[in-house]
């Protein structure tokens, strides 16, 4: 049976997708990449329950490092949204430089 934060972390896993899918990678490859990190720290907060499970005396550290992880992903998804939604939306937003 899945945890809450199993539940949450496949769901912003979802959410990250869906953003990133809207992206072009010409125009706007930072916020890829951010979005791409993102998931790299989902991926850690998998881990971390994956531990958390298989290491009981230890179980509330890896579950606080998940969360921790969740909430750094969700809310790096959250900037690059409201950065994209701030310039007009996913069809006009361009980054300059690089």
């Amino acid at each position: 049976m899945e945890s809450d934060l199993e539940k949450r972390v496949l769901q912003e896993r979802a959410s990250i997708a869906a953003l990133d899918s809207m992206l072009d990678s010409t125009r706007t490859p930072y916020l890829k990449r951010q979005l791409r990190f993102a998931g790299h720290m989902l991926d850690d907060a998998v881990d971390a329950m994956r531990l958390a499970a298989a290491h009981p005396n230890h179980h509330a550290m890896w579950i606080d490092f998940a969360q921790m992880n969740f909430q750094t992903a969700t809310q790096l998804r959250q900037h690059v949204k409201a950065a994209v939604d701030k310039y007009g939306g996913p069809e006009r937003v361009m980054e300059i430089g690089g």
